[in-house]
């Protein structure tokens, strides 16, 4: 595993693919990409399949966090052209397919870097959020590097939490377009009743982080805390979007897959050719998370499978939120699409 020294001019084909914190010190441990494209739903997947080859799976780097920042300046990257957030299990997956199904795109679905950048505060109190959105281009830069011809832009199609972080990721990206998914809350609960998210889970997220205290936990069902989530989330989307300061699109599950190809054509400028249309429609056809099966709306099927506890807590909870952003959705879209 090699070092700092002279390692930089050797990264050619790698990428940032976890960051390490020792001590009070974060690392950056690089996996040889060579060409492959981040075409699987998550960037975990991509990296899984990609180490299963001899020379990935044995031979790494391990940087400082300065040398990937210092790389930026000669590896600057390719511009980032879009932000897709979400309240969880409602179709981001599906977004981040279609982007991803153009050549010209390096989508960068749920990567685990990027996570660790925007949460590494709460491990290391000294680093503030200029540093955070530094080392958060630094990370985007060097996952963004044009490793094949076509390549033109990075989307980032975000953790559900970082819903949280949106101001800083304005910041951090100025002017860069972005949206936020939801869906029906009985619908994102059923779900995770089925298979429980990490954030869904107390602990996971920092009390606070969704507006309760630690002494609260204890006293909420699984249910009752993970809607709280769920509002949260939402809230942070409704109060992003009234604020805005770039380009943004509140944006339903409901009619997605009628919508979703001619939404993302507009918000982010994609002007695709009849080829690229075409792989747009292909990928909008195929079930997002397991794209070798057809995709079947299971909109039914969730609303008949969810739990009394589930469905209380998702409408005592999370309805409110959830009709604000319908109603802040059919207020701004008319203009949305007259201005674009």
């Amino acid at each position: 595993m090699a070092g700092d020294v002279g390692v930089s001019s050797r990264l050619d084909g790698w990428i940032p693919a976890r960051l390490q914190v020792e001590g009070e010190q974060p690392w950056v441990d690089w996996c040889h990409l060579g060409s492959q494209r981040f075409t699987d739903p998550f960037f975990d997947e991509t990296l899984e399949r990609r180490l299963r080859h001899p020379f990935p799976l044995l031979f790494r780097h391990r940087t400082s966090m300065e040398t990937l920042v210092e790389r930026q300046s000669s590896h600057p990257g390719l511009p980032v052209r879009g932000l897709v957030f979400h309240m969880s299990r409602c179709g981001s997956t599906l977004l981040a397919q279609l982007l991803a199904s153009l050549p010209r795109h390096i989508v960068l679905s749920e990567a685990a870097p990027v996570d660790t950048v925007l949460r590494i505060h709460s491990r290391l109190p000294w680093v503030d959020e200029a540093r955070r959105i530094e080392w958060l281009r630094a990370v985007v830069a060097g996952l963004g590097q044009q490793r094949n011809p076509e390549e033109q832009a990075v989307f980032l199609k975000l953790d559900a939490w970082h819903v949280l972080e949106l101001p800083l990721l304005e910041r951090a990206f100025p002017g860069v377009p972005w949206l936020f998914l939801y869906r029906d809350p009985v619908e994102v609960m059923a779900s995770h009743q089925k298979h429980r998210g990490a954030h869904m889970l107390p602990g996971v997220l920092e009390p606070a982080r969704v507006g309760l205290g630690t002494a609260q936990l204890s006293e909420l069902s699984l249910e009752e805390y993970g809607a709280r989530v769920l509002a949260r989330l939402c809230e942070a989307g409704l109060e992003g979007y009234r604020a805005r300061k770039s380009p943004a699109l509140l944006l339903n599950h409901r009619g997605l897959q009628d919508t979703a190809v001619s939404r993302l054509v507009e918000l982010f400028g994609l002007e695709p050719d009849a080829l690229e249309l075409e792989l747009l429609t292909q990928a909008a056809a195929r079930d997002a998370k397991n794209p070798v099966l057809p995709f079947e709306d299971d909109t039914r099927q969730k609303a008949e499978a969810v739990s009394e506890a589930s469905r209380k807590a998702a409408e005592n909870g999370v309805r409110p939120v959830y009709d604000a952003l319908e109603a802040e959705r059919l207020r701004a879209e008319p203009a949305d699409r007259l201005s674009s």
